[in-house]
């Protein structure tokens, strides 16, 4: 195949990365491939073996979304000895416009091509609000972006957000303090990520579990771990309050990621949605924010391709 207007994308996570091929239609179906990152010695050796593979032609355009602060378009993984830089991209590919974002800010710069049946509500707010949203992830680190649209072009800032301590309430004080005593602190990370859960377990059972094991034990009622998804699910409930009341996204709140798709069966049983409005004066207006799961794999894909198509108008 060959085209002048083909854009290379790419979704990088600690254990496997993505890439596939986008057009101005958006991601190409059937153009992706899987690499598991132990077997590859960095992203270059990922790329030139899609490249050689899918004999693509020249490109327009290159973009990856990496799971890990990115600077001045150089990433260093959070959970990977890779170090992923856009000069080393555009002389792989030869590619005029290339970028390296992070994996929430694809996320997010995906939110307009997601197809409707790869979004799942949570709980309904107001209808025909519009404004900014927010996307928050929920996997092996946790993070967030807000989305905000001028005209048909999406604006999607990075963040650090897992990094912020957790919101004070005096009933998750006791849990808070072992998890500081652990840490070293109680990074919102250390509460909501893939780690979370496990850690959230421990205090409570003075063991540690894989966190697949302790969802496990939570569908067969067992108290102990129903009692750290409770405590779970009530942070989540609080640092997302506080982050709507930052960003008051009147458009709609995304969750997004492995974890995400793991707890959001319990957001109702657990009361998520009023848990996360218990701001006092500002209840009516958090709940108004719609909740919605993204359960899209390829989303990251899709958001590097909306990416690219803006930056090379």
């Amino acid at each position: 195949m060959s085209s002048s207007r083909f854009f290379l994308v790419a979704d990088i996570g600690g254990t496997n990365t993505r890439v596939g091929l986008a057009d101005e239609n958006g991601l190409i179906e059937g153009s992706t491939e899987r690499y598991k990152n132990a077997d590859s010695g960095s992203f270059q050796s990922v790329i030139e073996a899609y490249l050689a593979k899918a004999q693509p032609g020249p490109l327009a355009g290159a973009c990856a979304g990496a799971a890990g602060l990115v600077v001045n378009g150089v990433a260093q993984m959070t959970n990977l000895d890779w170090k992923i830089d856009r000069d080393v991209i555009a002389r792989v590919t030869g590619a005029p416009a290339v970028d390296v974002i992070n994996d929430l800010q694809a996320q997010g710069f995906a939110l307009d091509d997601l197809p409707a049946g790869s979004l799942k509500t949570l709980s309904k707010g107001t209808p025909g609000r519009v404004g900014s949203r927010l996307v928050i992830g929920l996997g092996t680190g946790f993070n967030i972006v807000p989305v905000h649209k001028d005209k048909d072009r999406l604006i999607v800032p990075s963040c650090e957000a897992g990094h912020m301590t957790a919101p004070y309430r005096s009933d998750l004080s006791d849990l808070y303090a072992k998890i500081e005593a652990k840490c070293g602190g109680v990074r919102i990370e250390w509460l909501l990520a893939g780690q979370g859960l496990q850690n959230i377990y421990e205090v409570h059972a003075g063991t540690r579990l894989p966190a697949g094991e302790v969802m496990q034990l939570v569908s067969e009622g067992d108290e102990t771990a129903a009692a750290a998804m409770r405590d779970y699910m009530t942070v989540l409930a609080a640092v997302t309050g506080d982050l709507a009341i930052t960003h008051l996204p009147y458009g709609g709140i995304y969750f997004t990621g492995g974890v995400s798709r793991a707890v959001t069966p319990y957001f109702e049983s657990l009361g998520f949605a009023a848990q996360m409005a218990d701001k006092g004066e500002f209840n009516e207006l958090l709940n108004g924010f719609t909740v919605t799961l993204i359960d899209d794999d390829f989303a990251a894909l899709k958001g590097c391709a909306r990416y690219l198509r803006q930056i090379s108008d």
